[in-house]
């Protein structure tokens, strides 16, 4: 009914119609379709399409003239709106027109005046997605506090709804009403536990940002009828691949296995590359209670000790992961690769794999480094390994050639002791069999991404934007000034940037260039347009190499599925994967975000905890960012803390366009970069900050 409703008010010759107009013309007559009209009405408003004028006469905003964005409200009680799908200048919505609206809202505006010098002023007529509906924290005395304080909001429990809540339990709580007084009332719907239990922090987080621990009782049931291994029903379409040399290379503590790998020399010189995919689509059907779970999770999300999984672990452990010795169904991508680095020739099939060894990267590595022992144990490995490494120092100086950004970054690894307390901090060290697996999967996916525009039919991309333009300005008038650029070129393209940093690595500049070009950066995202990769340099790219943690992966198997090996391209497919391809980009990439921001959180979080033990020690730290409150400086373990601008001994001038302190009386230079001294003054986990001091 809403694709009918809207094929009529959509159209060009549509006139405002009211109610009864619209159920006339629409053959609705009858009191229960009338009902369900106004139903389906009132949801096409609540989703911001369709608005009523002064006459209760319903048309689209754009013809009512109405905007649509989130607010960005700020402290004061004003706001801005950014016009979606517009590159017009923000609204301004005055304190008296904001409702109740609260920062992020989703709201439908509606234009008040213009200004001369082109300012506009609006107001909220109705919030279309609220950015909050839960929140957690402390309760005491019938109210909610967060850890981190929400501007001047408080967050009640109304007395008939306390009934068994103890003070200073951590809980999180639905927000049943929202209020223009910021007083919102609440239920509570989770006891999470007490502060000092262990864990508590992530599961604040898990709580937080509503991630989902539990899977649903018809996903489990979907799940109890899926064989554990693979039938031999299964095989009979597909390319038998069991013979072959496959294997995988993961971390030394993985258990979802995607990706597998194989490799050919052939006599003319060129490679044979296999990388070889759980075939998870295959499994995850759409329509599925499986599917509708893992699009609303998105990705698997990675906190510290434990892990939020996409699937369930029976398959994202079993029978979907690439287990050695075991028969798997697979996606495989084989290339024909010259020594250019150029693919001659590709093939995406559906296979069959038994996977010889389960090889992690410090295996690999010493068998890279010729240890003798290591060889001598995986000698079926031995002679895959050395063509591998060549091909990938192919494939990498082909991307380096193009302009493919490399940035200088380092990984941490928290270590947990038996009570789940962290042990220590120390850096993933990044090897040759590291870079082998990262150049496979990166053409795999650019070979996947060409053939969706060989095809000419819809599909799902990983596209990055082009940088801020004035970011990267004042990066490179910063490099001229430090003596690293003989002048900026008129349009920077990616060579620009990877020569760059090519000429400050090694150098006391190296963090400061780093740190400005990856600010400069737009964010990666899902899109069902290919608009080209540009960090990597790639015209074509998508994600076809993680389906059992990224839903996206999933969904592009699934459609390389329908259209390669079902044969189905008509127009209502076509027309399927037109309609719902963009929210799948959309949401996947807001479920990407989500994710990052709970692993970096609880990171924060445990490396703090790590922290506390060493209050008023000493360290030797690297300063990693300067702002106008303060510097951040980061220790060698990637810990990172802030020296307050108050905690100075001297009154500080901070020179925004060099990214520089500089102090009054001493004239003493602080430069992003610089080893300095601190002290550890504090640490708190609960809220993953550290502060420090200069010694």
């Amino acid at each position: 009914m809403k694709t009918e409703i809207m094929n009529l008010i959509g159209a060009a010759d549509y006139v405002a119609a009211d109610l009864e107009t619209l159920a006339r013309i629409l053959h609705k007559p009858a009191v229960q379709d009338v009902s369900a009209l106004l139903k389906t009405l009132n949801e096409l408003e609540d989703e911001g399409l369709i608005a009523r004028n002064k006459r209760d006469r319903y048309n689209t905003v754009e013809r009512l003239g109405l905007i649509k964005g989130a607010i960005d409200l700020k402290r004061q009680g004003y706001g801005f709106v950014k016009p979606e799908g517009s590159d017009g200048p923000d609204v301004f919505i005055p304190r008296s027109a904001v409702l109740d609206a609260m920062d992020g809202d989703r709201c439908l505006i509606r234009i008040v005046r213009r200004s001369d010098d082109g300012r506009i002023e609006g107001a909220v007529l109705r919030i279309l997605h609220r950015a909050m509906t839960h929140i957690v924290g402390e309760y005491f005395q019938g109210a909610v506090f967060p850890k981190n304080p929400i501007g001047e909001y408080l967050f009640k429990i109304k007395p008939q709804l306390r009934q068994g809540l103890v003070d200073h339990t951590v809980v999180k709580a639905e927000i049943l009403r929202y209020s223009a007084n910021k007083t919102l009332d609440c239920k509570v719907v989770e006891i999470l536990g007490h502060p000092t239990d262990p864990g508590i922090e992530i599961l604040e987080v898990i709580a937080e940002h509503g991630l989902n621990v539990e899977f649903p009782e018809a996903v489990k049931a979907e799940t109890a009828k899926i064989p554990s291994v693979v039938l031999p029903g299964e095989y009979a379409h597909r390319t038998d691949l069991r013979a072959e040399l496959i294997f995988t290379i993961d971390g030394d503590d993985t258990k979802d296995i995607d990706d597998a790998v194989s490799i050919v020399e052939l006599p003319d010189g060129r490679y044979q590359l296999g990388v070889h995919i759980a075939d998870v689509s295959h499994y995850v059907v759409e329509e599925s209670a499986l599917d509708a779970e893992a699009y609303q999770r998105g990705t698997s999300v990675y906190l510290a000790d434990r892990v939020v999984p996409m699937l369930p672990r029976e398959l994202s452990n079993g029978i979907c992961s690439l287990n050695p010795g075991v028969d798997r169904l697979a996606m495989s991508c084989i290339m024909t690769i010259d020594t250019s680095g150029a693919v001659s020739d590709y093939e995406i099939r559906e296979t069959v794999i038994r996977s010889r060894r389960q090889m992690t990267y410090s295996k690999m590595n010493k068998i890279l480094a010729r240890d003798p022992e290591t060889t001598s144990s995986y000698p079926d490995i031995v002679p895959a390994a050395f063509p591998m490494e060549r091909l990938a120092k192919i494939l990498y100086a082909k991307r380096s050639a193009a302009g493919s950004i490399d940035f200088d970054t380092i990984e941490p690894k928290i270590l947990f002791g038996a009570d789940g307390s962290v042990e220590d901090i120390v850096i993933k060290n990044r090897g040759i069999s590291e870079g082998i697996i990262e150049e496979f999967m990166l053409i795999a996916n650019e070979t996947v991404a060409g053939h969706f525009e060989k095809l000419k039919l819809p599909g799902l991309f990983r596209v990055h934007d082009q940088p801020d333009p004035e970011k990267l300005l004042t990066l490179f008038t910063l490099a001229k000034e430090l003596g690293y650029q003989k002048k900026i070129p008129k349009k920077i393209t990616p060579m620009d940037l990877q020569a760059l940093l090519s000429d400050v690595d090694g150098t006391k500049y190296d963090k400061v260039i780093n740190m400005l070009m990856l600010r400069s950066m737009a964010k990666a995202i899902y899109s069902e347009t290919n608009d080209g990769h540009y960090g990597l340099a790639f015209d074509n790219y998508t994600h076809f190499t993680s389906p059992i943690r990224r839903y996206p992966d999933t969904m592009v198997h699934r459609l390389l599925r329908t259209y390669l090996f079902q044969g189905r391209t008509d127009r209502k497919t076509i027309a399927h994967f037109e309609a719902i391809l963009p929210d799948i980009a959309e949401a996947t990439s807001k479920s990407e975000r989500v994710a990052m921001v709970c692993e970096r959180e609880v990171m924060d979080m445990k490396k703090a905890e790590f922290m506390v033990p060493h209050i008023g020690e000493i360290f030797e730290a690297v300063i990693s960012t300067l702002t106008r409150f303060g510097m951040f400086v980061e220790l060698p373990n990637t810990v990172e803390g802030l020296v307050h601008i108050s905690s100075f001994k001297e009154a500080i001038d901070f020179r925004e366009d060099k990214m520089m302190y500089l102090g009054i009386s001493s004239r003493k230079e602080y430069t992003i970069g610089m080893v300095v001294k601190v002290k550890l003054l504090g640490a708190n986990p609960l809220k993953g900050q550290v502060d420090f001091e200069l010694v």
